[in-house]
């Protein structure tokens, strides 16, 4: 619905809210055609058990850093996170 009002116009206060209750009244109208509509089926959460690749990984990663490490839990030379990383990649595909 369009509605055309001149520039130099002006609403009165009782034109404003009739308009505003014709407004709010559609918009009211089309939610309630929207609740009616069929809900989609909810997905299925991942469940939170481990799954065996998730505790290679969690191994693989405690290894690599006993090895990438110093006992004062700063990085020995030539280890990085992303060097950490790499070597948990390598170690869990050892494990399998």
């Amino acid at each position: 619905m369009v509605v055309s009002i001149a520039r130099d116009m002006m609403l009165t206060p009782d034109e404003y809210m009739a308009l505003m209750r014709l407004v709010t009244s559609e918009r009211e109208s089309e939610g309630s055609s929207l609740s009616q509509r069929k809900e989609e089926p909810k997905k299925r959460k991942r469940s939170r058990t481990q799954r065996a690749s998730d505790k290679k990984s969690s191994e693989a990663f405690r290894l690599a850093n006993e090895r990438g490490r110093k006992k004062d839990g700063s990085f020995k030379k030539g280890y990085d996170q992303a060097r950490i990383a790499s070597t948990a990649q390598r170690l869990k595909k050892k494990m399998k």
